[in-house]
């Protein structure tokens, strides 16, 4: 196990050191001008492929370009939902058209690859939070501002019907010491902060101490640039919560410098719903084998605006998965092929995933004879970098690489399915965080891994949840490399018998 890992981490060092020789991309702002017919054309040019390993010809088939046409086609059903009449508060939402239209567009893909059973399995939803409108501005140094990156979080509490008119309070980072001497209560307070800088908190944290401390309106800076809009979740903030893109927010903090004798009026509204009698689904497909013992590849369908890394890429690995598998002869599979297109998570309260927990629910019957099951979910995105040392004007700078994953793959009561998982990602070219994660990622698996043997990868992103998150983002390289992964983890897996394989449940 150790020399595997040292092989996996050895092949990383290697493809970082190529990465640092190769030719750059030039400064890209791939959120302008990018739209999701791109293809990926504005981000390919230059990219760093992976050979194939001797002996994984095979593997070949599993064509990473092919797979990226998936992401876009994704991408624009979120787009049409945008241009239906939702401009601020879009994708592939939970229970809306988007997802009804995920839902057929993917059942259609699984019956054009030839899978079997096709279906899609209806669920019913509890009250989903919608916001209807809102709008935020600033006033100050005898300016006024709108800030229109503001983005409400899941879940946040509405204003009254006619807005609030609120003082702005400058808190830094949020922290105690920056509220010291401070009085909050009943003023809009702006946090400036960014993914990781809470240091092991939750991100919820920091609006949880806005409202303790009495704060009528949280607002928090996300100090990554391109002043994008990021959908947090979930919040279920009893005070109404935006975030604020860094252009719109570091405007904020200029009005806070030139009127220091002057209060700044923040004016807030925020029209919210709980809206009833949606629905959402789960997508089946199948291909036979020889056996009715079973694998199972499950990705989400849903996501936040274009949601191509999170998770048209996990759908697109799918994808590319079944149509590998289903040239195939069946007796040629040792399993049979679970495929299911998951209703998602980017919901809360009661409700979330729904589809997700009818699964655990009926672990007994649909995971008895289970050899290995595979969440794909997030499996390549564009490795970006913020504002880097001597690189002038380049705000967040573009690679010619993907982003390395964290990983699960059975935890330690598994040893065999995570020593296959670290050779095949090292063998081709899937770079991984050093260590396993003690839980799955983030995400799907974390319904099934305690009483099935599970894989999943993940990353979590500059672009994540955001509206910058386009296809180009999401590197066909990327795609091709995971995708050709998890197709060598499950040829290894069908060299194992159950017994190897399945372990009591964990608690």
């Amino acid at each position: 196990m150790r020399k595997l890992l040292a092989f996996a981490v050895g092949a990383g060092a290697v493809f970082a050191v190529v990465v640092l020789l190769a030719n750059r991309l030039p400064p890209s702002q791939p959120f302008a001008g990018v739209g999701p017919t791109a293809n990926a054309s504005a981000a390919e040019d230059g990219l760093l492929h992976w050979p194939l390993p001797p002996g994984a010809e095979a593997f070949a088939a599993i064509d990473g370009r092919r797979m990226h046409q998936d992401v876009v086609a994704q991408s624009q059903i979120s787009r049409r939902y945008r241009d239906a009449g939702h401009p601020k508060f879009w994708g592939r939402i939970i229970g809306t058209s988007s997802d009804a239209e995920s839902a057929e567009w993917l059942a259609g893909r699984f019956k054009s690859i030839g899978l079997t059973d096709v279906r899609i399995q209806p669920f019913d939803l509890a009250p989903q939070w919608t916001p209807n409108a809102w709008n935020v501005s600033v006033t100050g140094a005898r300016k006024t501002l709108t800030l229109d990156s503001a983005q409400p979080n899941y879940a946040s509490a509405g204003t009254p019907k006619d807005g609030l008119d609120l003082e702005g309070v400058y808190v830094g980072l949020g922290s105690e010491a920056d509220y010291a001497g401070k009085n909050v209560r009943g003023k809009a307070v702006f946090v400036y902060t960014q993914v990781g800088l809470q240091l092991g908190q939750d991100w919820t944290a920091l609006a949880k101490r806005a409202e303790a401390k009495g704060a009528a309106a949280y607002l928090e800076v996300d100090m990554l640039p391109g002043n994008m809009r990021y959908e947090g979740y979930p919040a279920n903030t009893k005070t109404p919560s935006f975030t604020i893109g860094s252009g719109d927010g570091f405007a904020v903090r200029d009005l806070v410098a030139a009127s220091p004798n002057q209060a700044l009026r923040v004016r807030v509204s925020l029209d919210v719903a709980m809206v009833p009698n949606l629905k959402t689904a789960l997508v089946w497909g199948t291909l036979p084998g020889a056996s009715d013992e079973t694998i199972y590849i499950m990705a989400h369908r849903d996501g936040w605006f274009d949601a191509a890394g999170d998770n048209a890429g996990g759908v697109a690995s799918m994808l590319g998965l079944a149509e590998y598998y289903a040239k195939i002869p069946q007796a040629q599979r040792r399993r049979t092929m679970v495929f299911i297109g998951l209703d998602g998570h980017h919901n809360s309260g009661e409700g979330s995933a729904v589809g997700g927990k009818w699964l655990a629910d009926n672990r007994d019957t649909l995971f008895a004879k289970t050899a290995l099951v595979i969440n794909c979910e997030h499996p390549a995105t564009i490795q970006t970098y913020v504002r880097p040392r001597y690189e002038e004007d380049r705000n967040i700078a573009w690679s010619n690489t993907y982003t390395a994953q964290q990983w699960y793959a059975g935890g330690a009561s598994r040893p065999e399915l995570q020593a296959i998982a670290v050779k095949a990602f090292g063998d081709f070219g899937v770079p991984l965080l050093k260590d396993a994660n003690v839980r799955p990622p983030l995400g799907d698996l974390g319904r099934v891994f305690r009483f099935t043997p599970g894989v999943a990868t993940s990353d979590f992103n500059h672009y994540f949840h955001t509206d910058q998150e386009t296809p180009a983002t999401v590197p066909w390289t990327g795609l091709e490399a995971s995708t050709r992964a998890y197709a060598r983890i499950i040829d290894e897996v069908n060299k194992l018998t159950l017994d190897k394989l399945q372990r009591p449940p964990e608690s």
